[in-house]
Order: structure tokens, then sequence, then C-alpha cells
């Protein structure tokens, strides 16, 4: 569970010099949104019941963080993250 919560800790930190700073709210938010979904999968699979809560917690916690991210982000960021074509319709 540390370690899940470490590994994203430390990847937020390594994204930060890769994009924008306009883009690392929806960069950061997709990162939490992938680790919560590869903690309920890893959750889903494992058969011990105390772990398989606790790593269902952790995904819950990790989806629910990205949530509340994602309401600081205005949509001009996004542009930034998924860029603009220069074509017209």
């Amino acid at each position: 569970m540390v370690g899940i919560l470490l590994a994203a800790l430390l990847a937020s930190l390594a994204i930060r010099n890769l994009v924008p700073a306009d883009a690392l709210a929806p960069a950061i938010v997709t990162l939490l949104f992938a680790a919560g979904a590869a903690t309920a999968g890893a959750a889903w699979f494992c058969q011990a019941g105390r772990f398989r809560i606790v790593s269902l917690d952790l995904a819950g916690s990790l989806t629910f963080i990205g949530v509340v991210i994602s309401v600081l982000i205005e949509p001009d960021q996004l542009i930034g993250l998924c860029g603009v074509s220069d074509q017209s319709e």
C-alpha cells in the first residue's frame, strides 16, 4: 500500500519536468486514475480478504483525489495537454 502511494508521488514529481505547467494538473489526474485502476485490478485478482479490502480502499482514495484535483482544471489547460489542430472543418 505504501509502495503504491510512493510510486504515485515519485511519478508525479518526475512528470513535473516533462509537461508544461498548464498541463501538469491534467497529467497528474490521469496518473492518479491509472494508478487507481491498476490497484483495483490487482485487488480484483487477490484472493486474501483483508488485503483485497485495503487495496480497494486505496484504489478508491486515489480515484477520489483525482476527481478532487480535476475540479481545479480549467478547459484551457486541457488544450495544452491534447493540442489543437490547425485544420478548419
